[in-house]
């Protein structure tokens, strides 16, 4: 396995899964780079942060632990973020790490205010959707809630997808 050394230059160059599982094989050998990575998530150039958040989603999935002192970064990220592909890498990097009590209520909002919003995209309408579930299930009594949101939505509105996503997580409720 060849270490990466130049995850600017990986991040550059044109996109491609191939540069994105160089970066995680490499960190996930070298974990002393993960910060090097992560700090790319906060780039002012949007290709090259974006980039580094695909790179991170992948190492969250395999990593979780690496993200327990960013978690509430992470959140921070996501309530500011404005580029849909963005918001969806980061609510699976949530998605990858438990929920613990006290549960994060600003996560949660914002998944209820954005899971059936028909301007996100359908990535960010079904991440959102499994993260509020997920959450809910560490405070059950939220599940009604959940329920009765997901119960009132209009189906023939939204995607395929979606729809799914809110049938799937309607029988996980029952």
């Amino acid at each position: 396995m060849k270490r990466v050394t130049d995850f600017f230059g990986k991040l550059s160059d044109p996109i491609s899964k191939s540069n994105i599982d160089d970066i995680v094989e490499s960190v996930h050998h070298h974990p002393e780079d993960f910060k090097l990575i992560y700090d790319y998530t906060n780039h002012e150039e949007l290709k090259i942060s974006w980039r580094a958040l695909w790179a991170c989603e992948k190492l969250a999935e395999l990593h979780p632990d690496w993200f327990d002192s960013l978690k509430e970064e992470v959140i921070h990220k996501l309530l500011n973020c404005t580029h849909a592909g963005s918001k969806r890498i980061l609510l699976s990097i949530l998605y990858n790490l438990p929920v613990y009590k006290p549960i994060p209520i600003p996560l949660l909002d914002y998944c209820f205010s954005h899971m059936l919003d028909m301007n996100e995209s359908i990535g960010v309408q079904s991440l959102a959707i499994k993260m509020a579930y997920k959450i809910c299930c560490v405070e059950p009594e939220l599940l009604y809630e959940l329920k009765l949101y997901l119960e009132n939505a209009e189906p023939e509105y939204y995607s395929t997808g979606v729809k799914t996503c809110i049938r799937n997580t309607l029988r996980r409720i029952e």
